[in-house]
């Protein structure tokens, strides 16, 4: 096994630990549905649909089934925003509660999983995280344009 695959492995290993901490410190992680729809919303309360969608990167389509579901859970409200077809999403108390648990439960762990490095380690895994990110961005990996439809624009996904 070569150094780059080595390193692979330990990525794969960490992403695990995380996950397993963020499990055992408070509620499931959340990337999408209406966790991650109630920690956008926590500081961007009254978002229209557009502005969600762009900050989520996810379909209208897609948000539209998941801002229904946390209104159904009684975790948003929806309101008419004055122009057709645009609405605004508002946490409710129950739903603000619920999204603070979560980013404290992610902080918490954050602060576990941190606590091993000192304050100079710290700094290089910053300075290193921003690194690969922008190298990913410059080399066209940007994290936008995620899913199904738009995998199947790729060459080899394409259905004859």
């Amino acid at each position: 096994m070569n150094d780059y695959s080595k390193t692979l492995v330990k990525y794969k290993k960490a992403g695990k630990l995380i996950r397993l901490a963020q499990r055992k410190n408070g509620p499931k992680s959340y990337k999408r549905g209406q966790g991650a729809l109630l920690r956008v919303l926590l500081d961007n309360d009254g978002a229209t649909q557009r502005e969600l969608v762009a900050v989520l990167g996810m379909s209208r389509g897609t948000l539209k089934g998941i801002v229904r579901k946390a209104e159904r859970n009684g975790y948003v409200t929806i309101k008419d925003a004055g122009e057709k077809k645009v609405y605004a999403v508002k946490l409710t108390e129950e739903g603000k509660k619920l999204a603070e648990k979560h980013e404290a439960a992610q902080d918490k762990t954050a602060e576990k999983i941190l606590s091993a490095l000192s304050a100079d380690e710290r700094a290089q895994l910053d300075a290193i995280t921003e690194k690969l990110i922008v190298g990913l961005k410059d080399s066209g990996i940007d994290g936008k344009g995620k899913g199904r439809k738009v995998h199947r624009k790729h060459k080899h996904c394409k259905r004859h």
